[in-house]
């Protein structure tokens, strides 16, 4: 029993958990199974994050605070807080660095099989190939608690697979008074499950992984993903200005043409090594929605499509003026026109013709 303890405790006897306690500044009353002779207690307290701001921040601390006793035996309590105890900062493997390429040969690695995966403090490793081309890597972690990660070395940071609550999401609306669950998301999925893995840290064969997982997963479900953006889109109307680099041009400088002589732009780029394949939506006139939900409006011209198609696709980027001459007329006088378009990206060496 301990009389306060704050955040995580893990409580180990003879090298095996017993059992686990969150809380800030709790009462810990774990129950607890000796041997006969000599028993090893280790306490492994976790911090998640201190104080750094209001009163008297320095005093509210971590760990443990009160006493620290053995309970339920005939001869009455057995006070632990006064003995001899032994600290330690870190973890076995992480002083071995067991995550390194050169040093992970020091741990005593065993095959693992799908039919016993250890549930917590558990340190996995495997070995994986980069995926081809150039995007972006990932690491779906989502079959995991709560640990961190290695890949040949380089730590990519701590994952904790938590799930928001099923219940509670609803149309949001910003409008009145602010509360903590206003326009909440995502219900009954996990906060994250992806993490970057960067290419330069990659080898095109036999890359290292490992994994410390905490509270239990299984590392079997862990895969490798490559993600790109597929969509661009912008949106822009003809009361808006044109391009800054524009207004240094020498005739704009020199008074030869003003602000009205110059349209505005709608201008679109894909991530580099991509070029855009199709021209999924495109409108000028009143456009409504949003990227990935633009929709036509009352007013639009039918050479919408036509005219961005022709200036963007096999294009790493392009840009598109915004004016009623582009466009081959007014579509509805009177009105403010924009442009909304939608852009598909695609990898250059997908298909046969070359960036222009």
């Amino acid at each position: 029993m301990i009389d306060s303890m704050r955040d995580v405790l893990r409580v180990f006897i003879n090298g095996q958990l017993t059992g686990s306690v969150s809380g800030r500044w709790v009462k810990v009353v774990q129950p607890v199974k000796f041997v006969p002779g000599d028993n090893d207690l280790v306490l492994l307290s976790q911090t998640v994050g201190l104080q750094n701001y209001g009163a008297f921040l320095e005093k509210d601390g971590a760990g443990f605070r009160g006493q620290i006793k053995l309970t339920g035996f005939k001869n009455g309590d057995v006070d632990l807080s006064k003995l001899l105890w032994t600290y330690q900062v870190g973890l076995k493997g992480e002083f071995q660095k067991i995550y390194d390429i050169k040093e992970n040969i020091k741990a005593e690695w065993t095959d693992l099989t799908p039919d016993v995966i250890p549930s917590t403090f558990t340190w996995y490793k495997t070995y994986f190939d980069a995926p081809d081309g150039i995007e972006p890597v990932a690491l779906d972690l989502g079959s995991m608690g709560k640990g961190q990660a290695w890949v040949n070395g380089h730590h990519i940071g701590r994952y904790w697979t938590k799930v928001a609550p099923k219940e509670g999401c609803q149309t949001c609306d910003y409008r009145g008074a602010y509360h903590s669950d206003k326009c909440t998301t995502n219900c009954g999925k996990p906060t994250q499950i992806w993490y970057h893995v960067p290419r330069a840290w990659l080898q095109a064969s036999n890359n290292l992984l490992v994994i410390f997982e905490e509270t239990g997963g299984n590392p079997f479900e862990i895969s490798v993903k490559i993600r790109y953006t597929q969509s661009v889109c912008a949106q822009i109307s003809e009361s808006h200005y044109p391009p800054l680099w524009k207004l240094s041009h020498s005739d704009f400088v020199d008074g030869k043409i003003s602000v009205d002589d110059m349209a505005p732009e709608i201008q679109l780029r894909c991530e580099d090594g991509y070029i855009i394949s199709s021209i999924e939506f495109a409108s000028y006139g009143t456009p409504q929605g949003s990227c990935q939900a633009f929709s036509r409006g009352n007013c639009h011209s039918p050479n919408s499509l036509s005219v961005v198609s022709k200036t963007c696709i096999g294009r790493n980027s392009c840009s598109t003026g915004i004016s009623n001459a582009i466009f081959g007329g007014d579509p509805c006088r009177g009105i403010v026109k924009t442009l909304a378009v939608e852009a598909r990206c695609i990898p250059s060496s997908n298909i046969g013709f070359s960036q222009l």
